[in-house]
C-alpha cells in the first residue's frame, strides 16, 4: 500500500474510534461470572498425578455477555445488558461489578432456583491449569422472556438503540421467541451482531452479522475449513444459507475473513505480536466490530478494526478490555493495511 493510501484508511479508522463515545448498544445474552485462581505449582500431588496448586489470590472479572458489555463500556458506548441471573452471591457479585463500569442492567432478570453461570480457572505460571463450571443449561422461562424484551424496547425508547448484540453460549437465554421478539422491536437500520452457538444458526437467519471461529464455522457446514480456499466456500454458504448481511470467521493465528454480499471475501491477517491468553477474546471482537458499526463504519472498517483489538487483548493473561484510547494508540503505531 502507498504511504499515501495508508495515511488515508489510519485517517478514516481513527475518526471511526472517535465517533465511539455515546454509540448505545443493547447486549443479550448469557450472562456470567469469571473467577480467576492464581497460584504456583512446585510439586506433583502424591495422591494422582495432577499438579498442587499454591494459591496466592482470586480475582473476578464479568464474562460472556457481561464481558461484552463490559469491552463496550470501555470503548466508550452507553451499554444495556440484559439475560438471566440466579438469586446468588455471584449474581451480587455480577450487579456490583456492573454498577462499577455505570453499565445498565434493567434488562438483568432473576430466576429463582436458577444459578448463575460462574467458571473458574485455575493458573499457574501464567498457564491455565484447569476450568471448573458452575452452570445451570435450559431454556429460560417465558416471563423471563418477556422481561428482557421489555428492557430492550424501554432502552430503545429511552435515547435510541444503535445496535444490538446477541451473546449465545447456549446456556438457554437466547432461545426462538426471544429472537422473534427482538426482530420486532429492532428496526431494520439498527445493525444485529451475533456470537452464535453451532447448532443454532437457522435461528438467526436473516439477521446482520455473525461471528463464528473457524471451528464453528465448520462444525455448521459438516467440514473442516482449514486453508483459505476452504473458508472461502465455507463463508461463502454460511452467507447466502442464512440469508445474512455478513459473516466475519475468526481463525486465530489466521486472522480474520469477513464475507459480505455481493462482495469478494477480505481475508484480514492478524496484528498479534505475543499470545498469551485469548480468553474473551471473541467478545472483544464482537464488541469492537458492533461499536463501529454503531459510529457508521462499513463492515470491513469495523472488521479491520477489532482485529487490531484483538491484537491487543489476546496479549494480556485473563479477561481483558480495550479501551478507545489503546485502539487510537496501537492504530497509530502500525501499517495499516486496508482489507
Amino acid at each position: 500500500m502507498a504511504t499515501g493510501d495508508m495515511a488515508e484508511s489510519r485517517k478514516r479508522l481513527l475518526e471511526i474510534v472517535k465517533r465511539f463515545s455515546g454509540v448505545r448498544i443493547a447486549v443479550i445474552g448469557d450472562v456470567m461470572l469469571d473467577q480467576f485462581v492464581w497460584g504456583e505449582v512446585d510439586r506433583i500431588s502424591p495422591e494422582a498425578p495432577v499438579p498442587v496448586v499454591h494459591v496466592n489470590e482470586e480475582s473476578y472479572m464479568l464474562g460472556g455477555a457481561a464481558n461484552v458489555a463490559n469491552n463496550l463500556r470501555s470503548l466508550g458506548g452507553h451499554v444495556e445488558l440484559m439475560g438471566l441471573v440466579g438469586s446468588d452471591a455471584a449474581a451480587e457479585q455480577i450487579c456490583g461489578r456492573l454498577d462499577q463500569r455505570g453499565i445498565g442492567h434493567r434488562g438483568l432478570v432473576v430466576e429463582d432456583g436458577r444459578t448463575t453461570t460462574v467458571k473458574t480457572r485455575i493458573i499457574a505460571h501464567s498457564q491455565q491449569v484447569v476450568r471448573m463450571d458452575r452452570e445451570q443449561v435450559g431454556p429460560i422461562e417465558r416471563s423471563s422472556v418477556r422481561s428482557i424484551l421489555g428492557s430492550l424496547e424501554a432502552f430503545r425508547d429511552d435515547g435510541g438503540l444503535d445496535a444490538v448484540i446477541v451473546s449465545d453460549y447456549g446456556k438457554g437465554v437466547v432461545g426462538r421467541s426471544l429472537i422473534q421478539g427482538m426482530r420486532k422491536l429492532i428496526s431494520g437500520a439498527t445493525t444485529v451482531a451475533v456470537d452464535p452457538k453451532v447448532r443454532k444458526f437457522s435461528l438467526y437467519r436473516g439477521l446482520g452479522i455473525i461471528t463464528p471461529n473457524h471451528h464453528e464455522a465448520g462444525q455448521a457446514l459438516g467440514s473442516k475449513l482449514r486453508s483459505d480456499a476452504e473458508v472461502e466456500v465455507g463463508g461463502e454458504r454460511i452467507l447466502k444459507r442464512f440469508e445474512l448481511e455478513a459473516v466475519l470467521i475468526t481463525r486465530g493465528e489466521q486472522g480474520m475473513s469477513l464475507f459480505q454480499r455481493d462482495k469478494r471475501p477480505v481475508h484480514i491477517p492478524t496484528v498479534a505480536r505475543d499470545v498469551f491468553d485469548v480468553t474473551g477474546a471473541g467478545d472483544t471482537v464482537i464488541s469492537v466490530l458492533t461499536m463501529a458499526r454503531g459510529a457508521g463504519a462499513c463492515y470491513s472498517d469495523a472488521a479491520l478494526i477489532a482485529n487490531y483489538a484483538a491484537g491487543i487483548v489476546v496479549a494480556e493473561v485473563g479477561t481483558a478490555t480495550v479501551s478507545a484510547q489503546q485502539l487510537v494508540r496501537e492504530l497509530r503505531r502500525s501499517r495499516i493495511s486496508a482489507p
